[in-house]
């Protein structure tokens, strides 16, 4: 992924830069914590990345523009003919530059280039700064693998989403989502595996979390993210490597997985005197960088792999 088109002060990409995105539906008085983070920026000091897609991100650009903080827009669709008079402005003064890793083909903004998007913002960012994002949404799905991010929201108790206002009595009815609750733990040599669904209601996505203690308290962990079609390719590929290894053959060459979250490619070394299996979920952003995430597993752990995915499956179908 590369930028295609620019407009603007070029120089502001040498800066510092801290990104900004929040989902579309936000809990109630977040506004409170953005304006508060908004008032903490200094035009001298700050330089700030966000996109206008989002009700608060579209608010988050115009305050940058009017406290003349220099930013960067960056567009999920192609470079726009032209633009208002706070834009012009901005523009003519040299605090402001217009990216997009979009062609003239790309008319309007799709959940795709909405995701590579993110993933470009979030890869030149020294900063992230996340309003809120919903459970499971695309927004979540791109920050896996970063770890430079900071959330306002924050877990505050008195944070209600907007869209959980429901009457007392609607509250107690309502169910969870079955999906939601479904999850499995794998025991691994090294660490565990857990398998959960993020499911927001009106977007569903499958999580693999890779976890190992590192040391102390810490547990690093790699996450993977599929949608259905997604995880059925997955899951074929990781039964066919079970096959091929209870043969004794070798991975099928060129054998990897299409994902909106990266390409998933596959690897067995040796190690402990056993095979491990490395699964690895490679984004490329742009200038030969990468977004990575692995999950591994010895050979042997497999079969506890690919019952558990199965199960996922068989629960999202039904």
């Amino acid at each position: 992924m590369k930028i295609i088109s620019t407009k603007g002060n070029e120089a502001l990409m040498q800066r510092r830069k801290t990104a900004f995105a929040c989902s579309r539906k936000t809990p109630g008085k977040l506004e409170y914590l953005v304006g508060k983070w908004l008032l903490g920026l200094s035009a001298e000091r700050d330089c700030i990345m966000c996109g206008n897609q989002s009700p608060m991100e579209q608010a988050v650009f115009s305050v940058l523009l009017q406290r003349k903080i220099p930013t960067i827009l960056v567009l999920a669709e192609a470079m726009h003919d032209g633009w208002n008079g706070d834009v012009e402005n901005a523009l003519a003064e040299g605090r402001l530059l217009i990216i997009t890793h979009c062609d003239q083909s790309v008319h309007n903004v799709t959940a795709r280039s909405a995701f590579d998007r993110n993933i470009l913002m979030f890869s030149l960012a020294a900063k992230i700064v996340i309003g809120y994002y919903t459970k499971g949404g695309k927004l979540e799905r791109a920050l896996a693998g970063f770890d430079n991010v900071e959330y306002l929201e924050n877990g505050q108790p008195w944070l209600e989403r907007r869209e959980e206002q429901k009457p007392a009595q609607a509250v107690q009815q309502a169910k969870p989502a079955r999906l939601g609750e479904w999850n499995r733990r794998i025991r691994l040599k090294h660490g565990h595996i857990f398998l959960d669904f993020n499911d927001s209601g009106a977007e569903t996505y499958f999580k693999i979390t890779h976890s190992v203690q590192a040391g102390g308290d810490e547990y690093p962990r790699q996450k993977m993210f599929f949608d259905r079609k997604e995880l059925s390719a997955f899951l074929s590929a990781i039964t066919t490597i079970a096959e091929k290894s209870g043969k004794g053959e070798p991975i099928p060459q060129g054998l990897s997985v299409e994902s909106l979250s990266g390409e998933v490619s596959f690897a067995v070394t040796a190690q402990d005197g056993g095979s491990l299996l490395t699964m690895t979920q490679d984004k490329e952003y742009g200038g030969g960088r990468h977004r990575v995430n692995t999950v591994a597993l010895l050979l042997p752990e497999l079969p506890m792999l690919i019952k558990g995915v199965d199960e996922a499956l068989k629960e999202w179908k039904s």
